[in-house]
C-alpha cells in the first residue's frame, strides 16, 4: 500500500508540475523571454539531474514537490536580483506580457483539468441518477465509515435504531448530525453488524454545515458522444473551480480551519486509494488537483504566480517599476509565510 501511495503521488505530481511549468515556459518563449532554468522538483543543495540545451538548463530536482521556470530579470523563488535591462529579460516586458507569463502555468492547469474531465466522461460516461437504496458503493479510507469497518456493498438498515429504507433517508440522518455520535446497523451478506460512529463536519459552498462519514451511493451513468463530453467536461471543471474557490474563501474569512487542509502525505494517501479503485479514479483525482493547483497559484500572494501578476499590474498602474530591493523583501516574506503554512499542513498529515 505504501509503494502504491508513493508511486501514485509521484505520477500525479510529476504530470501536474510538468504541465504547469510547460505553461510558463511556452508563455515565456512566446514573448521573447530568456528561460534560464526549467526544473521538475526542487534541486535543493544542487541535488538532482540537469542538462543545458541552448540557454536553458533543464533539470529534475531530487525533492519531488513542485518545480519552477526561472526567467532572466525576475525576482522569484530563486531571489536572484541580477538583471541587465535587456529585451529578453522579464523586467523589460510590458504589464500584459508579464501577466501572460505569470498566468501561463495556471492556464495550462485549467486546460489539463478540462481535457482530463472530458476524456473521463467520454470513456466512462456521465452520472445520470443516484440509486436510491442505502447500499454503499465506495467507502473512503481514513474516513469515519472505513474506521468502523464498513465496506462497499454493505446495506445500511438502521441509524440510531430507526429503520432506513432509502439513500435519501440515510443522507438526511448523517447530514443532520455533524460532530455527533450515531449508531449504524448494516447488513453484509445477511450478517447484521452495528457500531457507533462519529460523524465528521463539512462546510458546503453555501456555508452550511453537514455531517459526512466518507461513503458514496451507487450512481448510474450514461454514455455520451464526443461533443456532449466536451460540454460535461467544461461543466465539471467549472464546478470544481467554484467549489475549491469557496473552500479557500472560507479559510481566509475564518469559517474553515487549517486543520481541514492536507499536504503531500494526504495527497499520497488519497492517490493510493484512487489507484486501487482504478485508472479512471486516479485520472479524476489528477484533474481535481490540477484545478486546485491552478487556483492556489493564481492567488495574489507573494511567492505565487498571482502575486507576481499583481505586482506587474501595480507597476503598470503606477507607471514605474517597484524597486528590486522592495521586491526582494516582498518575495522573502511571501516565501516565509508559505513555508509556515506548509509546516502546518505537514503537521496535519502527520497527526492524521
Amino acid at each position: 500500500m505504501l509503494i502504491t501511495n508513493i508511486l501514485s503521488f509521484l505520477f500525479i505530481i510529476t504530470i501536474l508540475v510538468v504541465i504547469h511549468e510547460l505553461g510558463h515556459f511556452l508563455a515565456a518563449k512566446s514573448i521573447g523571454l530568456r528561460v534560464e532554468k526549467f526544473y521538475v522538483g526542487f534541486n535543493l543543495f544542487g541535488l538532482g539531474l540537469k542538462k543545458k540545451i541552448n540557454d536553458t538548463e533543464f533539470g529534475i530536482g531530487l525533492f519531488p514537490i513542485g518545480g519552477y521556470v526561472k526567467v532572466a530579470g525576475m525576482v522569484d523563488e530563486s531571489l536572484d536580483d541580477q538583471y541587465q535591462g535587456e529585451d529578453d529579460e522579464y523586467i523589460s516586458k510590458s504589464m500584459l506580457q508579464k501577466v501572460w507569463f505569470t498566468s501561463g502555468g495556471v492556464i495550462f492547469n485549467f486546460i489539463l483539468a478540462f481535457l482530463l474531465f472530458t476524456s473521463i466522461i467520454y470513456i466512462d460516461g456521465t452520472p445520470t441518477n443516484i440509486v436510491n437504496e442505502p447500499i454503499l458503493d465506495k467507502v473512503y479510507n481514513g474516513e469515519p465509515a472505513a474506521l468502523i469497518g464498513l465496506k462497499s456493498g454493505d446495506i445500511i438498515t438502521e441509524i440510531n435504531n430507526q429503520d432506513v429504507s432509502s439513500w435519501d433517508e440515510l443522507a438526511d440522518h448523517i447530514h443532520s448530525n455533524p460532530n455527533k455520535q450515531i449508531l449504524l446497523t448494516w447488513d453484509r451478506n445477511n450478517l447484521i453488524m452495528s457500531d457507533s460512529i462519529l460523524v465528521k463536519e463539512m462546510i458546503t459552498v453555501d456555508g452550511d454545515t453537514l455531517g459526512v462519514i466518507g461513503i458514496s451511493p451507487i450512481i448510474e451513468k450514461e454514455m455520451v458522444g464526443f461533443f456532449s463530453s466536451i460540454k460535461y467536461g467544461f461543466n465539471e471543471t467549472v464546478g470544481w473551480l467554484v467549489l475549491i474557490s469557496y473552500t479557500i474563501l472560507y479559510f481566509f474569512i475564518g469559517q474553515l480551519g487549517i486543520e481541514n487542509f492536507g499536504g503531500p502525505i494526504a495527497i499520497a494517501s488519497i492517490a493510493g486509494d484512487a489507484a486501487q479503485n482504478g485508472m479512471i479514479d486516479l485520472i479524476r483525482l489528477m484533474a481535481i488537483l490540477s484545478v486546485n493547483l491552478g487556483i492556489i497559484n493564481i492567488l495574489p500572494f507573494p511567492g505565487l504566480d498571482g502575486g507576481h501578476a499583481l505586482i506587474a499590474i501595480i507597476e503598470g498602474i503606477i507607471g514605474r517599476r517597484i524597486p528590486f530591493k522592495t521586491l526582494m523583501i516582498i518575495q522573502q516574506i511571501g516565501i516565509l509565510l508559505l513555508i509556515i503554512f506548509f509546516i502546518f499542513i505537514m503537521k496535519n498529515d502527520i497527526t492524521r
